[in-house]
């Protein structure tokens, strides 16, 4: 059985996500597919390329990686298959696959050709009423989630070569995620992501910050201190916030017990900054 995750920004309110992986089940039907979340803010690459590079290698080896974050969807952006050392990771080229497959490694990065794809499709497939519907009514303009990269990743995932649909490409997009900035004395990161509980992740690696460390949010002219670190939420009081080190080796900020993104009004882009403490300068 192949493992297959699946990150769009489609949410959950609309049929999309189902399409999708009606497509791919009625192509492969013995692929195993894991949501790794369908959230994204609506066009977002950069988060879910920070997403993805934090999850991808949950997966066992050899596991497909889709995803499908597209706002050039319908011009003559590419869909690029990259095989690293470990995954197959499949998305549109804009950058989105960027850091997680050089995190990875790269091996070889192919480019779909779609009239092969669909040469693919009639030949192999021929009687399939999904993939039928599919090649009657040809590629839309707007989602090729349902119309290319379902039909792509199920083929994939039989284990077919990408070379069958696809040919060697020369690069990718290029879109590496921001590093925190190193001054003397201080560290400037951002604010990555936040997830459903109010907690504010950076890009700050654990490695970088001390025990001795302060660490504050940058709002418009004025510095908020947040403190320095503690272990777990339940280290302060419930309502009180805290900075700690995630699952993501990543600093956060967060409520116990609420919402840190409320607390503090931030959103995605905002700046943290960490003024180092005596040891760790």
């Amino acid at each position: 059985m192949k493992t297959l995750t699946f990150t769009t920004d489609f949410g959950l309110s609309d049929p999309y996500v189902g399409e999708v992986k009606g497509v791919i089940a009625a192509i492969s039907h013995d692929t195993r597919i894991i949501d790794i979340t369908h959230d994204v803010e609506g066009g977002n690459v950069l988060e879910a390329s920070f997403l993805l590079t934090g999850s991808y290698r949950y997966f066992e080896d050899h596991a497909l990686h889709l995803v499908v974050v597209d706002p050039g969807v319908g011009t003559g952006r590419d869909i690029i298959i990259v095989q690293t050392t470990r995954y197959t990771f499949i998305g549109p080229d804009n950058g989105v696959l960027y850091s997680a497959v050089q995190d990875d490694g790269v091996e070889i990065i192919f480019t779909l050709d779609v009239d092969r794809l669909y040469g693919e499709l009639r030949s192999r497939f021929y009687g399939n009423g999904v993939v039928s519907r599919i090649l009657e009514s040809g590629k839309s303009s707007t989602f090729h989630g349902r119309d290319l990269f379902a039909p792509l990743t199920a083929y994939l995932s039989l284990g077919f070569p990408v070379a069958n649909v696809g040919k060697p490409g020369e690069g990718m997009a290029k879109l590496p995620l921001p590093e925190p900035v190193l001054n003397k004395g201080s560290i400037v990161g951002r604010v990555m992501y936040i997830d459903r509980f109010g907690n504010i992740i950076t890009n700050v690696h654990r490695r970088l910050v001390g025990i001795d460390d302060e660490v504050f949010i940058k709002r418009k002219n004025e510095l908020v201190r947040v403190g320095k670190l503690v272990e777990t939420y339940a280290d302060v009081p419930a309502g009180k916030h805290a900075a700690l080190i995630g699952s993501r080796n990543r600093l956060e900020i967060a409520v116990n017990g609420g919402d840190a993104r409320k607390h503090f009004g931030v959103v995605m882009g905002d700046e943290i900054l960490v003024k180092r403490g005596k040891g760790n300068r």
